[in-house]
């Protein structure tokens, strides 16, 4: 016999002893339980099974002793199936009807005719009341609707035939008589009928005699919406007589409200006439009375059509409308809005405001939607500026850009910012700046001039306002915004430029006295000065690594006011500057390398602080490239007399500062093992084939890795292994990709063939310790 194992093979869990045992018979305990429950839910979701004598049993059936025979569920119920044999058999008999009334009609005699008609509609009709008495009311739905058809072919059949000369009568004329007719007659059946259905098809119905008796009246498109928006009304009269059918009602009223009011706006929107604001505020007058009777919500649609109707009765020019209509809009929203003064207490219910303040909304936005292309045209226009710095304010505007600005659009704006102060305070300061930045016509410079201004207006309410702290934060990003604005319009004239770029300076560094606007103002005043630094530099007729200079000593200046401030935006912001003015100085190499001396000092003065000594190393990189751009500048071919020195005194600072002390290799020695490691680096990629210089270096390289192996040091470790590491491969890389180019199209194919190999080698020796597993534990138990 086969000894068991005392331990699994992969996971080396025990497998003997008193508390393995245990294990395995809590797992068998598991497993049975878990079968026991699979056998109870087959149980209860299989049909009722009778036994016999079950009623002397006296607990419950004993899983072993039930039968579950599979049932298939479909995916219809049986009301499902029957609705739609009832829907195909009804829809069946009216092709049946249409087919002869308009087909076979004309091959019998006018008595034969009325007679068959009139008597398959009744017996149609009539048989709803015994079939309902047996229980088929569906059936008795079905048949009713197939007589109701039948009642409109008998009414088609009689005008076909010209009975009593009904053809002199118009169509549309005889159309509408005849569905009033239907109408009356179907009511007055719907009424005695025992029938869930037929009263509101009698409300369906009863939709029709009036568009069809506009249309019989040749009314126009004015009489025709006029016609949808009293039918509307008159369907609030049915849902008051009647309530049973108040549902189909009141979908038959929205269906013709909706249908007039659109008429009505399109006219307002097209032909911009008197009758189309008349005919929206009686879709107005309608849906108040909806509301104040049947929904509340329907207040909303009530308060929209109110004030675009309103507008549209002012006979004014259509770029003046859009401020006619936020004036109504924010007059709603104000009676809509409690609470009010004793004396300006408005007369709507309570119930209605909140859906009367929503319609206020709508039609604001539709106010805010007309003048959006002016506005977007004046928030993006400073970028014709872009294309030619100082070329003058005279830039030619592409046809129709003129009329894009309506001068409702300053007037819509802000009232909008009003409207906001009452519902969503926090979006109101932007939409104050956006409201003078539309002002259309304005000579220059006062575009840049007044978002100045509204800056000013905006960074002292984020200052001294009392609002919550979401609003006045959204002030001071607003006057940022605006400041930036206003710099990008001014790049039309170097005085503007310089004007706008001074304000903003002084501005920004006013408002880093107040404690809620230190950080954005200090990080908005270092951009500012570096932007002020090098349009004065330029103005000057400065070369731009001139002017660079200048860029670089405000971002010192501002990272010196960051480290007094001690705050990380401005910090960011000032080393963006000293950035830009590293990008300036790109153009002359030596100006670059003087420009990266002088961008050091402040990030080693930013090191003296305890919580910035990273900056460190800023400062040795910016320090490093610096002595590198000068060599290279130089024509220099041999760093190495150059950063061996250097190298050679920061290693032995470094070694120094390390003994006795807790400090990392990379503060140590990082920065002398990188000053002559990357010159070299990368005069040896440059260097020729052949050549002497990248075998040093891989040697030099190799022994400063062994030592820091042997040390266990990371830093000369990882400096030194990717040096080595990057040298070799560029040396060997011309090499390996003429091996590669010359190997057979077969040998991709077949390391992709191992590498599947290898993988399902993998999968199968895990499947072997599974079974390993498995038999242990077989033996086991």
């Amino acid at each position: 016999m086969t000894r068991p194992m005392a331990a699994c093979p992969v996971c080396e869990i025990t497998l003997v002893g008193p508390a393995a045992r245990e294990l395995w018979w809590v797992d068998d305990q598991l497993t049975r339980l878990g079968h026991r429950r699979r056998d109870l839910l087959a149980l209860l979701y299989a049909p009722p099974v009778h036994y016999a004598g079950a009623a002397q049993q006296a607990g419950p059936v004993p899983a072993a002793e039930v039968r579950v025979w599979p049932r298939e569920r479909g995916d219809v119920s049986g009301f499902g199936v029957r609705n739609a044999l009832l829907a195909l058999g009804g829809v069946l008999l009216g092709i049946a009807a249409v087919a002869f009334t308009v087909i076979s009609w004309g091959s019998l005699g006018m008595g034969v005719r009325a007679l068959i008609l009139t008597s398959i509609t009744g017996v149609a009709l009539g048989s709803v009341w015994p079939l309902a008495r047996r229980g088929l009311s569906a059936t008795a739905e079905t048949l009713a609707v197939v007589g109701l058809l039948l009642i409109g072919l008998e009414f088609y059949a009689a005008y076909a035939a010209d009975l009593l000369g009904l053809r002199s009568v118009d169509a549309w004329g005889y159309a509408a008589w005849a569905a009033a007719a239907a109408t009356v007659l179907w009511g007055a059946y719907a009424s005695v009928a025992p029938l869930r259905l037929a009263r509101p098809l009698a409300v369906v119905i009863g939709q029709l005699p009036l568009p069809l008796a506009a249309v019989a009246f040749d009314a126009p498109v004015s009489g025709m919406a006029c016609t949808l928006l009293v039918l509307a009304l008159l369907d609030l009269g049915v849902w008051w007589a009647l309530p049973g059918v108040r549902r189909v009602t009141t979908m038959m009223a929205a269906v013709a409200w909706a249908s007039g009011s659109l008429v009505a706006l399109v006219m307002a929107f097209t032909i911009s006439s008197p009758q189309s604001g008349a005919l929206l505020l009686l879709a107005s007058g309608v849906a108040l009375a909806w509301a104040v009777l049947v929904a509340s919500p329907v207040m909303v649609a009530a308060g929209f059509t109110a004030c675009v109707g309103a507008t549209a009765a002012f006979p004014l020019h259509d770029r003046w409308e859009p401020a006619v209509t936020a004036v109504f809009a924010l007059a709603l929203l104000g009676a809509s809005r409690p609470p009010l003064p004793e004396r300006l207490r408005t007369p709507l219910p309570e119930r209605l405001r909140k859906p009367g303040s929503l319609g206020a909304v709508a039609a604001m936005g539709l106010a805010v939607l007309l003048v959006a292309p002016g506005t977007v045209y004046a928030l993006f226009s400073p970028a014709r500026h872009l294309g030619e710095v100082w070329a003058g304010t005279s830039v030619e505007l592409a046809p129709g850009e003129a009329d894009l600005l309506l001068p409702s659009g300053p007037i819509v704006l802000a009232l909008l910012a009003v409207a906001l102060c009452l519902i969503a305070r926090v979006a109101a300061p932007p939409v104050v700046a956006l409201a003078v930045l539309t002002v259309p016509d304005l000579p220059y410079p006062l575009p840049p001039a007044s978002m100045v201004a509204i800056a000013t207006v905006l960074a002292a309410w984020a200052a001294f306002g009392r609002e919550i702290p979401d609003v006045r934060v959204a002030a001071g990003l607003t006057a940022v915004a605006s400041a930036g604005w206003a710099a990008a319009e001014a790049l039309a004239t170097e005085r503007a430029t310089l004007g706008v770029l001074g304000a903003v300076v002084v501005l920004a560094a006013a408002c880093t006295f107040v404690r809620a606007l230190r950080s954005g103002a200090a990080a908005t005043a270092a951009v500012a000065l570096g932007a002020f630094a090098a349009a004065a530099g330029l103005a000057m007729d400065l070369d731009v690594h001139e002017a660079a200079f200048g860029v670089l000593a405000a971002g010192a200046l501002g990272t010196a006011v960051a480290a007094w401030l001690r705050e990380v935006p401005a910090e960011i912001a000032a080393w963006g500057v000293v950035a830009g003015g590293l990008g300036m100085a790109a153009t002359r190499p030596l100006a670059l390398s003087l420009a990266l001396a002088l961008a050091g000092a402040p990030a080693f003065a930013v090191a003296l602080r305890g919580d910035r000594r990273p900056a460190v190393w800023a400062g040795s990189a910016l320090t490093v490239m610096a002595w590198w751009v000068l060599l290279g500048a130089g024509e220099i071919t041999a760093p190495e007399p150059y950063s061996l020195p250097v190298s050679a005194l920061l290693l032995g600072i470094g070694f120094l500062h390390r003994r006795g002390r807790a400090l990392s290799s990379w503060v140590a020695y990082g920065p002398g093992l990188a000053v002559t490691l990357v010159p070299s680096l990368m005069v040896a990629w440059t260097a020729e084939p052949g050549a002497a210089r990248p075998l040093i270096l891989a040697a030099a390289a190799l022994v400063i890795t062994l030592v820091g192996a042997r040390a266990r040091l990371q830093a000369p470790l990882i400096l030194g292994g990717a040096v080595l590491v990057l040298d070799v491969a560029h040396q060997v890389a011309p090499y390996a990709t003429e091996v590669i180019v010359r190997l057979p199209g077969w040998f991709p194919v077949a390391v992709a063939g191992l590498a599947v190999l290898a993988l399902g080698a993998t999968y199968e020796h895990r499947l072997r310790d599974l079974r390993r597993l498995r038999d242990a534990v077989t033996r086991l138990g």
